[in-house]
């Protein structure tokens, strides 16, 4: 339905109607009976809409997870685009910051972190930017497994270490 019939009960007339004449008699309704007919376009506009949410947070509940830290719990925190000033940016620099500490919990959704002094930004994190912090992940990050400079043919050294043989 148009919000024109869901609002007056009846469809607008378009360009179409406009090319024969109009009839001067139209059939109207009691009042009553044009009362009954709104409350039951509105019930059904209701229903309707009630269903389409419900059909989009099913949809949407589907991709989220629960997370819950609690205040002295450690996480790894992502910093997106907007919280580094415009000349600060960098698309090769590190974007996990961590592990930090979370001071307070906001609510369900946003937590205070005690973010390291070099750090210039808020200390105010959505939870969906907020990764667990594990002994086992800080590990994985110690062997080389986000370092870009790690070499992968000699695990044990570092590309920048090496001084260049061409020198």
């Amino acid at each position: 339905m148009s919000p024109f019939q869901v609002v007056y009960e009846l469809l607008p007339r378009g360009p179409l109607d406009l090319l024969s004449l109009p009839s001067k008699v139209r059939n109207h309704a009691t009042a009553a009976e044009f009362v009954e007919q709104l409350s039951h376009v509105h019930r059904t506009t209701h229903d309707r809409l009630v269903a389409s949410t419900a059909a989009y947070k099913v949809a949407a509940d589907r991709h989220r997870c629960a997370v819950d830290f609690k205040v002295g719990d450690f996480v790894w925190a992502i910093l997106t685009k907007d919280r580094f000033p415009a000349r600060d940016y960098s698309m090769l620099a590190s974007k996990k910051l961590g592990p930090v500490e979370i001071v307070e919990k906001i609510n369900p959704n946003a937590y205070r972190l005690r973010l390291p002094g070099h750090v210039r930004t808020s200390d105010v994190f959505n939870v969906k930017h907020l990764i667990p912090f594990s002994e086992e992940s800080s590990s994985d990050e110690d062997n080389g497994g986000t370092d870009s400079r790690a070499n992968l043919f000699d695990p044990g050294e570092n590309d920048g270490d090496v001084e260049d043989v061409h020198n």
